[in-house]
């Protein structure tokens, strides 16, 4: 049995090989995806209570990240709001139920407008002990109808005018390739 430093010389060009056949593999991907389902750029507009514009930020999405726009999955602190049932599901109305720490909370977004281009939806959460713990936002979703800006990957987001800063989907998945510090393919 070669000793671990003559072994880790061995595996050395095969582990090398496999990350770049796994990084040609994940390009390819990309560029498929991108073909059959081209991302475009979002505004999204934040609403104040009085329905102005408190906020924007733009967002590159395919038609599965775009889908998800009205629905909601709370978090309190930072701390994810567990889903405890399925809920309800149906046009225009997303609601669910869910439990941090044994406490419940109701979760609702209702959704008018065409879902594919221009839609509000209305997110509402309420803790459902009587406490007064309850939270409302409206946010506006319109498909500019462009591409994203080159370099830019499903999830990546910017506040207007400036560059982009972040992942949408970088809790779930991982960071993205902005925060890594590698270009988007």
């Amino acid at each position: 049995m070669p000793i671990p430093l003559t072994r880790a010389r061995w595996l050395a060009p095969a582990l090398l090989l496999a990350a770049c056949a796994g990084e040609r593999a994940e390009t390819r991907l990309v560029a498929d995806q991108r073909r059959v389902d081209p991302p475009r750029l979002w505004r999204v507009d934040s609403l104040d209570p009085a329905g102005k514009v408190a906020a924007t930020l733009l967002v590159c999405a395919d038609s599965t990240l775009s889908n998800g726009f009205g629905r909601a999955h709370a978090e309190v602190n930072g701390r994810p709001c567990i889903t405890l049932k399925g809920g309800v599901d149906r046009a225009g109305l997303h609601a669910h139920r869910c439990q941090i720490d044994g406490r419940r909370y109701g979760v609702t977004v209702t959704r008018t407008g065409d879902a594919a281009r221009d839609f509000t939806a209305a997110f509402a959460f309420a803790a459902l002990d009587g406490s007064p713990a309850r939270a409302r936002q409206v946010r506006r979703f319109r498909n500019t109808g462009e591409p994203c800006p080159p370099g830019w990957g499903i999830g990546d987001q910017a506040r207007r005018g400036a560059p982009r800063s972040a992942n949408a989907l970088a809790a779930t998945w991982g960071p993205s390739p902005v925060e890594r510090g590698v270009a988007a393919h």
